[in-house]
């Protein structure tokens, strides 16, 4: 504990840093740029990262990432309209032999009209897919494989909405195993904003379904729908110390019609309350947690009603609170080195958890030839 207290001393006194959420750092999905129609680019996109949880009770237990992923690949703007990348995904962690992950690399980005793109191939997942962190974790950036499917994504002055499909099996006439694959719907509408406040409306849904038609698996149907909505404000302070103040509540719900099965509960919910300060020393937030019997299969864990090792060790009730603190440090253009430290308590069984993170992000553009 004391440990943990000097080092957030020593990031505290650190300056010219600014403030951004765990899942604001990826951000390495580069969109269509009219700029470059006709231009040839190799991009280089890699994190390398050092998370450690220190994590008590039944619910997660402590593990630590520690390793890197590199994605090269090259970049084609045919015009204004199409965007075509091609390369790989590379992940290995630290003093392992062999590649976690190795995956070629795909995405053809179509801008279909001015305010709405479509996605083929590997997905555009920058900012969490707009999601809060209870329905998906920000550390899969670090653990899983990019995500494929088809993606829809509009953006205008009152609304920004992005759909998607994505595969995580795929399956053939015959295959013994099931088909997964998830659905998602994101944004956020616009009630009210002028120079110094802003007031949205989110809402979100995520349909996991594991199934399948043309399988020999003998298992069943089963689909998971979480879902969340709430108000997002934001307060613009001023250019010194505190800059922005956030006040958000979301509330957020877990359906699975099929049956309880794999997780013990059939249905369940939950609500947050955070308020964060975007300050010249980094990003700081208190986020208060509670919920009844809340599930979420590609949510943050240690917000979940059941443990990730045994689901009989599970926690009905749950309320905690957690303070978190995040900055990055911008070394070159496109490339910067962030800190990020947590720390939790649960109320109900009065025991205290905490977590902290180094990352090095490269997100670098080289131009080969233009035509």
């Amino acid at each position: 504990m004391q440990r943990l207290i000097y080092i957030l001393f020593l990031i505290l006194a650190m300056t010219q840093l600014y403030g951004q959420s765990l899942s604001d750092l990826n951000y390495s999905y580069k969109t269509l740029d009219t700029t470059e129609v006709k231009i040839l680019n190799f991009r280089f996109e890699s994190m390398s990262f050092f998370h450690d949880t220190e994590y008590m009770g039944d619910i997660v237990d402590g593990y630590t990432w520690t390793g890197a992923w590199v994605r090269p690949k090259l970049s084609y703007t045919f015009s204004d309209k199409l965007k075509l990348d091609v390369g790989g995904h590379f992940l290995r962690y630290h003093s392992r032999n062999d590649f976690t992950i190795v995956r070629p690399w795909f995405s053809a980005e179509y801008q279909m009209f001015d305010q709405m793109k479509v996605v083929f191939g590997n997905l555009n997942e920058n900012g969490n897919h707009g999601l809060v962190k209870q329905l998906w974790e920000p550390e899969r950036m670090m653990t899983d494989a990019p995500r494929e499917g088809v993606q829809f994504l509009y953006d205008s002055k009152y609304f920004n909405i992005q759909n998607w499909m994505s595969w995580e099996q795929f399956i053939l006439p015959g295959d013994p195993y099931q088909e997964h694959f998830t659905f998602g719907l994101s944004g956020r509408g616009q009630l009210y904003s002028n120079s110094v406040t802003s007031l949205k409306i989110p809402f979100q849904l995520l349909v996991y379904h594991q199934g399948g038609e043309i399988d020999s698996s003998p298992l069943g149907v089963v689909t998971h729908y979480n879902y969340a909505t709430g108000l997002e404000t934001s307060f613009k302070v001023g250019d010194q110390f505190l800059k922005n103040i956030d006040l958000n509540m979301h509330w957020v719900g877990y359906q699975c019609p099929d049956g309880p099965a794999p997780y013990g509960y059939d249905n369940g919910h939950g609500y947050s309350v955070t308020i964060a300060g975007d300050t010249r020393f980094g990003k700081f937030s208190l986020d208060y947690w509670n919920a009844y019997q809340f599930i979420a299969p590609y949510g943050k864990r240690i917000y979940m009603s059941i443990s990730d090792r045994d689901i009989n060790l599970s926690q009905t009730d749950r309320s905690q609170i957690a303070f978190n603190y995040m900055m990055k440090q911008p070394i070159l253009k496109d490339i910067g080195f962030a800190f990020q430290g947590e720390a939790l308590y649960d109320f109900l069984t009065t025991k205290f958890s905490f977590a902290f993170g180094y990352y090095l992000i490269i997100n670098q553009d080289f131009l080969l030839k233009k035509f």
